[in-house]
């Protein structure tokens, strides 16, 4: 046997991980769903309220898988940001409870608690060198508890203008939808074609090589895990003002929802590869699978079956290191 041959499978698995990584196979297989709910039902998922509620569902958890990447890029992890949207949605409507003069300071407020978490975050995995997992698993408890002591069931109100806001659409498009957009096409230029964007996926790549080239790691990657705390941060003021009031379990399971769609979106769990677009699909495929299991009619019981099964197969597929 040839030595090309022989270097055919890695090739191949080369190729595989790169068309995986740039969101290939997880729109392909977002069309895939849609076709197939088109064909099903089509009176109901082509419905402008249809597509109205799958574009809305995507709007949070959006949020905190793009900052989730961010981190991912980098060879960490923040499992935080579900409890962050939990303590900013109940910090959101208890503070406001119903002034609409209080909206913007509030909203500055719980993004500063954002970004603040996050740099403490970024400080203990740069300076302590402590294990992101550890560290954020241990601010998830902190910041869930401090939620609960704020407030054990619902809390405050919403403006009724920033009510209306957070569910008006422009047709079939949630006005919220396009805010987030407008964010995902910031970050992903910001990726591509700005210095940090590149110092970011070297970083993840391999931190003393960046080092060597001159790459102040430690600042990139607290940068990061500020920007993931600060989108958390948001989701959890969205969270409040689409539901109207605080619940202490706003953002229950984001955190592994957010990981779920970003490894679904070929973004490697080792750092340093992985493209917005493909978390975009991710974000996508979870909620077309939501709507097709409310358009089936589909029991709980085996909406948790796959929903173990597509993690279980992304984490396979995308998670090798190459």
């Amino acid at each position: 046997m040839t030595a090309q041959a022989l270097g055919r499978p890695h090739e191949v698995r080369r190729r595989l991980a790169s068309i995986g990584s740039n969101g290939t196979v997880v729109w392909l297989v977002c069309l895939l769903l849609a076709i197939f709910l088109a064909v099903r039902n089509p009176g109901v998922f082509l419905g402008q309220e249809n597509i109205a509620n799958l574009l809305s569902q995507t709007v949070v958890l959006a949020l905190v898988a793009m900052g989730e990447m961010l981190v991912i890029l980098t060879g960490g992890i923040d499992l935080s940001v579900g409890s962050m949207a939990t303590l900013t949605a109940v910090l959101t409507a208890g503070l406001i409870d119903g002034y609409p003069i209080r909206v913007t300071p509030v909203l500055i407020g719980v993004l500063l608690i954002g970004v603040l978490t996050g740099v403490f975050h970024g400080f203990l995995v740069t300076r302590a060198r402590m294990v992101p997992f550890v560290v954020t698993i241990s601010t998830f408890y902190l910041l869930e508890g401090i939620a609960y002591a704020y407030s054990s069931t619902p809390v405050g109100a919403i403006p009724d203008d920033l009510a209306r806001f957070a569910v008006l659409n422009v047709g079939p498009i949630p006005v919220i939808f396009i805010i987030v957009l407008v964010i995902a096409l910031a970050l992903a230029w910001g990726l591509s074609r700005t210095r940090l964007g590149r110092h970011i996926y070297a970083t993840g790549g391999d931190p003393a090589i960046a080092r060597s080239a001159g790459i102040n790691v430690t600042r990139v990657t607290i940068t990061c895990y500020a920007i993931c705390s600060a989108l958390a941060a948001l989701a959890g003021f969205m969270l409040a003002s689409k539901a109207t009031v605080g619940t202490p379990s706003a953002g229950t399971g984001l955190e592994l929802s957010a990981i779920t769609a970003v490894v679904l979106g070929g973004t490697s769990m080792f750092g340093g590869r992985g493209k917005i677009v493909g978390v975009a699909g991710g974000v996508l495929l979870l909620a077309l699978v939501e709507n097709t299991f409310t358009l089936l009619h589909v029991s709980s019981f085996y909406q948790d079956l796959v929903r173990g099964a597509v993690i279980v197969a992304a984490v396979a597929v995308f998670t090798r290191k190459d």
